[in-house]
Order: C-alpha cells, then structure tokens, then sequence
C-alpha cells in the first residue's frame, strides 16, 4: 500500500476539456519565472498538469535587493513600492490597472494565485507582521481552500495532506468548469 499521494496519483481523474486557467502573481521582488520553478519544482505533475497556469511578471523592476538574490537568477519586478512603515504606497493604481489590462490580454481566468500571500503560518509565522492581513483576506472567500505549512512564506512543497486538499479542490473547480 503506498502513500496517499501515490494511492491518489493512481485513481486521479482523467481530465477532459479545458483546465482551470490560473493567474499567478509572484512575490515581492521576483518574477514570474521564479513563481514557476518554485511550484513546477515543488508540486506533483499530478497537480499542475491540471491546471493552466499563467506565470506574469509586475510591471515594475525592483528598487532594491531582493531576498532571493544568490537563489534565483534576476530579472526581480515589484507590483508596487511602499515606505518603510508600509503606510504610504506608490504606484499602486498603476499595478491595479496593470493587472486588470493582464487579465483582459491574457485570460479569462477561472482564479489568481499568490501562494503564501493570503495565509500562512509557521512557528515564526505567529509573529510575522503580514499574517494578520492574509488572515482578515481569507474571510472574504466563500468556502475558501486554506494549506497551512510550516515553511513560511515561501511555496509550499504538498505533503500528503495538503495533496489531498489540493486535490479536493482541483475537483471542485474541474466540475464547475465541465
């Protein structure tokens, strides 16, 4: 008997028509190439051979050091700039029409996806001074799908329980598209 990943691998749907089209909008100061190796390198194919993910960078290049610098290869691009006390922002009507020009060009899409920006929690994570903000987003969704990781705020690699959630949700939306 293997794993539950591998138990659902081997009874996952075979799809037919089209595959949601997601959005995916990545971090502060990377790019949309990085977004895509994160989750092609983390996630099974089962998961993203389901899906057709769209991987956009911002319309803005970084002002400053990004934090996967050594990591990953630049170009790095900001959706907008803030203070220090993020307070006061620029260009944040700029990166709102950007997006909405993007969806028009680009979609329809059938969702967006920031991992790790709406919630997360880690054993740092409790003290993270964004948690609050991604916590008060997730009560605009109706009956939202939440992975909780211990990684932080990163993309999360699926272990069998969060495949499971991912695959929940992956059938839910497949049926309302069909």
């Amino acid at each position: 008997m293997g794993s539950l990943a591998e138990d659902r691998k081997e009874s996952s749907p075979v799809v037919t028509g089209r595959r949601p089209r997601v959005l995916c909008l990545h971090g502060f100061r990377t790019s949309g190439e990085i977004m895509k190796k994160q989750i092609l390198g983390k996630w099974p194919d089962q998961v993203t051979a389901r899906f057709d993910l769209v991987f956009a960078d911002a319309p803005f290049p970084a002002e400053g050091k990004s934090d996967v610098d050594g990591i990953f290869d630049p170009p790095y691009y900001e959706w907008f700039q803030f203070d220090k006390e993020f307070l006061e922002y620029r260009n944040f009507d700029e990166c709102l029409q950007y997006i909405e020009d993007l969806m028009i060009k680009e979609g329809p899409f059938d969702g967006s996806n920031s991992v790790g920006g709406v919630a997360r929690t880690s054993r740092k994570g409790d003290n993270d001074f964004l948690r609050k903000h991604g916590e008060a987003l997730v009560e605009e969704f109706v009956d939202p799908t939440i992975i909780r990781h211990p990684k932080g705020h990163t993309v999360p690699r699926l272990d069998d329980k969060s495949l499971e959630l991912m695959l929940g949700y992956l059938q839910k939306i497949e049926e309302d598209l069909h």
